[in-house]
């Protein structure tokens, strides 16, 4: 499910919220008044997917980074509220075998703040960020800065700050390296904690595999995920791409879902969307299955989509123009 909302024309700083629920349409929808109705903030775009059972928010505010940043604050704030109170981590659907597929901490899992414009600086993000890991881990939520926010070089992946997952919180908690940086020690019995963050553009992208059967197709996404993620280092590794491969079963297919960071960096050393496509279409042949449609998570800047190639080879489902941010 996708949503999308107003222009992003004069906003300097976005945040690309990640909450832990796909499926439930009224939550969804609440988590998404909440972002609307708070002064000064554009709710950009909204994106929900069942098997992760996770959607992403993506709204914005223009102004200084002390405007922006108090208009972000509220919303993000307005949005905890909500998923502190409609998402419960422990329960069968969150926590059994019918959870989602995505790795995650907290009912209101990631916020990331992002600059958008000219205007914005990772500086200005990384400083909005702290302000509002502050003001969650005073609502009670621990919250744990990560990216351009960490407070030390140890504490920027966030690969870090997810393992464990929502059920190893509390041990992880109780250990210095993994203690949060704002708010208490013990996680939030239902909502766990949130990783608050700053970052340049990234590109959430997931490609689908079309295999003779699930297994085939899970073994090729795991496969082409470890082949090319950066952490990977062999020779089709991709510098800033981090991969999962997934079953789907909602959907009956698997997919690659990756992570591409610094987007325009990426695209400037050459590691364009149409590259990272034709590796992970010949490595998908190698092992005996093809690439279907792919999907954007959030929105992207509209010449990482057209670097490298025509951007409807890139097969983006709902067509590339809803996934540029140039046209929100």
């Amino acid at each position: 499910m996708r949503v999308f909302y107003v222009n992003a024309e004069g906003c300097d700083y976005a945040i690309v919220a990640n909450v832990s629920e796909g499926r439930n349409a009224a939550i969804i929808t609440a988590c998404a008044e909440a972002i609307q109705t708070t002064p000064g903030v554009s709710l950009l775009d909204t994106h929900a997917d069942a098997d992760h059972d996770r959607s992403v928010f993506t709204y914005a505010a223009s102004g200084n980074t002390a405007v922006a940043g108090a208009a972000l604050s509220a919303a993000t704030l307005h949005l905890a509220e909500r998923t502190t109170a409609t998402i419960d981590l422990r329960t069968p659907e969150k926590s059994g075998a019918g959870r989602g597929v995505h790795p995650r901490i907290g009912a209101l899992d990631v916020v990331p703040v992002v600059p958008i414009s000219a205007s914005g600086t990772l500086e200005g993000a990384a400083s909005i960020a702290r302000a509002i890991a502050a003001a969650l881990g005073g609502t009670g939520i621990p919250a744990h800065c990560y990216g351009a926010a960490a407070r030390s070089e140890e504490r920027r992946a966030l690969t870090s700050i997810r393992r464990g997952e929502f059920d190893g919180l509390a041990a992880r908690h109780a250990t210095a390296e993994g203690a949060p940086d704002f708010g208490p020690i013990a996680p939030h019995p239902s909502a766990g904690a949130v990783a608050v963050g700053a970052r340049h553009p990234m590109v959430a992208w997931n490609i689908e595999l079309l295999a003779p059967s699930e297994t085939a197709g899970l073994d090729a996404a795991r496969a082409i995920a470890r082949a090319i993620r950066a952490s990977g280092g062999g020779e089709q590794s991709i510098n800033g791409l981090q991969a999962l491969g997934f079953l789907l079963p909602r959907r009956g297919l698997t997919q690659v879902s990756m992570n591409l960071h610094d987007a325009a960096a990426a695209v400037e050393r050459g590691d364009t969307l149409h590259a990272i496509r034709a590796v992970i279409a010949d490595l998908a042949r190698a092992h005996g299955v093809e690439i279907g449609e792919s999907e954007i998570v959030g929105l992207v800047n509209e010449r990482v989509l057209r670097a490298g190639g025509d951007p409807v080879e890139l097969r983006i489902r709902g067509g590339w123009e809803r996934a540029a941010l140039e046209r929100r």
